[in-house]
């Protein structure tokens, strides 16, 4: 008897396995990053990448001031100036990861859309027989 995965490599066309081969390599960290900076948001995410730099060049220069501050009331401004930037770089960060994540997500459904859509055929040519 034959696995499903056998059933469904032998309902695959030449093209459908080289495009499988090709999803199968789930590439690298920065393969993953350069798609964000593809297709329809990609002005959205050039954006968040320059507001991220705005962010850390401010808790940069907040951070220099409050450790040089000799006041503390003009200390206390500076560290949540800091505090503020960073954790709204933290935002930024995590707004990329959740998108590095859907196109992971996207890719595997894709990827068994294909697989479900060759056994269907294979299916119904085995029983057209």
């Amino acid at each position: 008897m034959e696995s499903i995965d056998e059933r469904i490599q032998k309902a695959l066309s030449a093209e459908d396995r080289a495009f499988l081969a090709q999803m199968k390599d789930d590439g690298s960290l920065y393969r993953d990053l350069s798609l964000l900076f593809q297709g329809r948001t990609r002005w959205l995410s050039a954006l968040a990448w320059l507001l991220a730099l705005g962010f850390f060049a401010i808790a940069l220069v907040c951070g220099w001031h409050f450790a040089t501050e000799p006041d503390l009331r003009s200390m206390q401004l500076w560290g949540i100036g800091t505090v503020l930037a960073f954790i709204a770089l933290g935002m930024i960060k995590l707004w990329f990861w959740m998108e590095l994540q859907k196109f992971t997500i996207v890719r595997e459904i894709k990827r068994v859309e294909l697989q479900v859509a060759s056994l269907t055929d294979a299916l119904r040519a085995t029983s057209d027989r």
